[in-house]
Parts: structure tokens; sequence; C-alpha cells
């Protein structure tokens, strides 16, 4: 049965209106990216290397990355993947934060595997951004931090060791839960892993398995790749116990000359005669930034026994 005029007529319309509006609203969401997409380009601009980064500079930077940190910028993802990684090769960690805050802030929880790959390679501290913004994102999706940094861990590659330990130590704070995973770390084949794993065990991660902390980073005094020897002489500095003092006397006449000057910091305030017998024998060592540390720890108001 052929509907009424008036119906027919009203459904047309209706139809004609659905359909302008579905046009608009991509003609909207085109021009919305288009303008995300320039603003992309003056950040790139913005971020040029060899452009000078004065504090009017940096603000502008700061104003483009604030414009793109909508999700309405996510379509960007794989654009900024790539910058991501060309700054992170290039050292430029101006550059780096800012991108990756932009990711960040766009992609949520679809950022974290870039974010995380970039540590693997570039790993220095005169950037804080991208760290920070990683720790954002531990905080508001655990679950799939969690699911990562445990996949990181599993690599082949040391690098992405690393990172998945790293992540592993800050999302279980105390080591409550992954203990273990870390402290078997001690062992891999790796010494950069190993040494991290020193460090982690020093901190407050250790506090898993306090006993079994201790062991391994006394064991780590002794290991073969000087690196070790260093994070874990650093780790144990808060130690406190004759056994750890007569361990770090020893280590004050390591090889490594930054064994020894962590151990020269690590003598610091103990009492006994054999910690500032070591620590008199440093300040005349070969090597200047050692018999600097140890004159400054002998300098330190503590009363020896």
């Amino acid at each position: 049965m052929a509907r009424p005029l008036l119906m027919q007529d009203g459904g047309d319309a209706i139809a004609h209106r659905v359909k302008n509006m579905a046009g608009t609203d991509r003609a909207e969401n085109e021009a919305e990216r288009a303008a995300l997409r320039d603003v992309l380009s003056e950040l790139d601009a913005c971020l040029a290397r060899d452009a000078e980064r004065g504090s009017g500079r940096r603000r502008r930077c700061g104003l483009l990355v604030e414009q793109l940190r909508t999700t309405a910028a996510a379509f960007l993802q794989p654009e900024l993947e790539h910058r991501l990684a060309r700054h992170v090769d290039a050292d430029d960690s101006f550059a780096r934060d800012r991108i990756a805050h932009v990711l960040a802030g766009a992609c949520g929880e679809a950022a974290l595997p870039a974010l995380l790959r970039a540590r693997e390679t570039d790993r220095n501290d005169d950037g804080d951004t991208m760290e920070l913004d990683v720790l954002g994102l531990f905080e508001a999706w655990p679950e799939t931090s969690l699911r990562l940094v445990l996949g990181c861990t599993d690599s082949d590659e040391p690098r992405t060791r690393r990172v998945g330990l790293w992540g592993l130590s800050i999302l279980d704070f105390g080591g409550t839960r992954h203990f273990e995973l870390i402290a078997g770390a001690a062992y891999d084949p790796d010494p950069q892993v190993r040494a991290d794993v020193m460090s982690t065990l020093g901190s407050i991660f250790g506090s898993g398995d306090p006993q079994r902390a201790r062991a391994i980073l006394i064991a780590g005094t002794s290991d073969a790749a000087p690196e070790v020897r260093r994070a874990a002489v650093g780790a144990l500095s808060s130690v406190r116990d004759e056994m750890v003092t007569d361990i770090l006397v020893v280590r004050a006449g390591d090889q490594d000359r930054w064994v020894r000057y962590w151990a020269a910091w690590a003598l610091a305030r103990r009492p006994a005669p054999e910690a500032r017998a070591a620590l008199e024998r440093l300040t005349a060592d070969e090597d200047a930034v050692v018999r600097d540390a140890a004159r400054e720890v002998l300098a330190l108001p503590v009363k020896f026994a």
C-alpha cells in the first residue's frame, strides 16, 4: 500500500535532514582533523633541532602540545609514535618529552607500548616529562601496564627486560607480589640487567624480602661486572651491620674506580675503625674523584670508635 502523501513527504524530509547532518558531522570531523594536523606541523617546526629554544619558544611549544592532548587527536597515533622514535634516536630529550606528552594525552592506554619502547634506548635523565607520563598511565591503567611490563621481562632483548623490571618495581611497590621475578633477574646474563636489579633491591622494593635482598646485594659486590659491583655497593650504603661494613672495606680496594668511589660514600658515618682506615687510604687513591669523595666523607660530623 502506498504511503499517504504527507507521510511520504515527511519521511523524505527527515531522511534528507539526517543525511545532511551526517554530511555536516563528517565535514566538521575532517575540518577538526585538518586543524590538528596543522597544529602538529607547527609543533614540528617549534621542536626543530636547530631552532633556538628560548623561554618564548618553549611556551609556544607548550601551548601547541596542550592543543594536541585531546582524544580527537588519537588518529595521529602512528605519526606521533614515528616522531617519538625519531627524537629518541636523535637524543633530543626536549622534543621527546613534548611528543610523549602529546601521545599520552591523546591516546591514553594505547600510548603505553610506544612509551615503553622509547625507554628501551632512551634512559637519560635530562628530561623528565616522558617518565612522568608513563607513571601517570601506570596509575590510570594498572592491569594493562602490568601485562605489558611482564611481557617485557620475558623478552630476549636485555634493554627490553630492563624496562620490564623497572616498570615492575613501580607497579609492585614494596615487592609484595613479584619479588621473586626481580630477584631471579640477579642471575641474568646481561650485566646491565643485573645492575638494575641491585639498585631495585636497594630501594623500597627490597622490603618484599629483606633477607633475600641483602644476600643478593652482598653477592653482587663480587660480581665479575664492575657496573654490578657499583650498584650493589651503592645499594648497601643503608645497611649498617658489621658484616656489610667489612664487605665495603674490601670493595674500597676494588680495581674499578667507581666501585671505590661508591664504597667511600657507603662507608660514611660508620664507626668501625676499619671503615676510617679504608677511607684514609682512599684519600691517597690514584683517582682524583675517589680521593675527593673520601675526603668529603671523612669531613662529615661523625664520631668513629
